[in-house]
């Protein structure tokens, strides 16, 4: 086994060939030669820099950067430039250029457990206190860092990083460059339990996760095994950290789950769906396509696809942000009011003296 570490990658390239590698147009010195990327206020002679927010032109000026990444609405510039519509994603594109790391796999250590039928690929890096139980299945180029625990029949995918203690309990599989991060855990029981008088019998929970590829999984994250079936995770979502995701629910392609999410059983969230920190979906909820649900929202009722909620209970977001603008003027309107009820009365009192007199007459 050799020493396992990631080296360090001394990249460097012209403008030009990182304006061709982010699609953009080369202003200035096009062979300059850059070693690097750094914020605006951080960059030193050498790195490129990047603004995306023309509210920060006064820090582009006083930047020690050599060049900048920069939408094509800036005026000139003195420095050169690669000038393209999405700064921030070129600017991503770019620092994944330079962070790159060559992979040199560490192949099985001698303190990790490898069970009984157990199918290894090619090039895999497998650390310390790593637990392979019998019948699971780790393919190409997967690495497994300490105290990571892999179930019966479970799979693990190609390119796919294991960081250290996450857990994929028995026949859950993973896909292709999946990224789960520390303490994690894959296919605990789902939440069911059936009603017997007062107390509260378990519902066996015998299906699978499924997390295709492409997905990446904050830290300290629970998805559970379905009750019956699978809950999926589908292509390219990402999630964040502290996220709860019930049995049987359905995450769509591209979805993005921010912290302290709490998806409940059989939930189906839809594609491109963005979900703030510390919402809370209920069971059986359909979120449609392209939907945005605020932060800490409770989502009790389906939401439409496109549509953007808010508030507890979520509704619409203008009319949530409307409500939100009258809340604060409740107490002052609750004077007025009891006023106005004042006033009202007085002059239901007024109008009915005169009538009472002429009846008495």
């Amino acid at each position: 086994m050799n020493s396992g570490k990631r080296e360090e990658m001394k990249s460097k390239a012209t403008l030009e060939e990182l304006a061709a590698l982010v699609g953009g147009k080369v202003e200035g010195d096009a062979a300059l030669e850059i070693l690097g990327v750094a914020s605006l206020e951080e960059a030193r002679e050498g790195e490129i820099t990047f603004l995306a927010d023309l509210k920060n032109i006064s820090r582009l000026e006083k930047t020690k950067a050599s060049a900048a990444i920069v939408p094509p609405s800036l005026p000139h510039c003195a420095k050169p430039v690669i000038r393209i519509p999405n700064p921030y994603l070129a600017y991503a594109k770019v620092q994944t250029f330079f962070s790159a790391q060559p992979y040199s796999p560490t192949g099985i250590d001698s303190l990790a457990h490898v069970g009984q039928g157990v199918k290894i690929g090619k090039d895999v890096s497998i650390y310390p206190f790593v637990f392979l139980a019998a019948g699971s299945q780790i393919d190409d180029r997967v690495v497994l860092y300490p105290g990571v625990y892999i179930g019966e029949s479970a799979r693990v995918g190609e390119g796919t990083i294991l960081h250290p203690n996450v857990v994929v309990m028995d026949r859950c599989i993973i896909g292709k460059r999946v990224i789960i991060h520390p303490g994690t855990i894959i296919g605990s029981d789902g939440f069911g339990f059936a009603r017997d008088g007062f107390r509260h019998v378990k519902i066996p929970q015998v299906g699978i996760v499924q997390v295709d590829d492409d997905v990446e999984i904050g830290a300290n994250c629970a998805v559970d095994r379905a009750a019956m079936g699978k809950t999926w995770i589908k292509r390219g979502v990402k999630t964040d950290n502290l996220v709860q995701i019930g049995h049987n629910v359905t995450i769509g392609e591209d979805t993005l789950i921010v912290a302290q999410v709490g998806i409940a059983g059989s939930a189906e969230v839809g594609n491109r769906v963005a979900l703030g920190g510390q919402v809370g979906v209920g069971d059986h909820i359909k979120i449609g396509d392209g939907a945005m649900v605020g932060a800490q929202s409770g989502v009790s009722q389906d939401v439409p696809p496109g549509q953007v909620v808010s508030g507890y209970l979520a509704f619409h977001h203008r009319e949530w942000l409307r409500a939100q603008a009258v809340f604060q003027k409740l107490p002052e309107m609750k004077r007025t009011l009891n006023a106005l009820e004042k006033k009202i009365k007085l002059l239901e009192e007024a109008i009915q003296r005169p009538a009472k007199k002429s009846a008495e007459e």
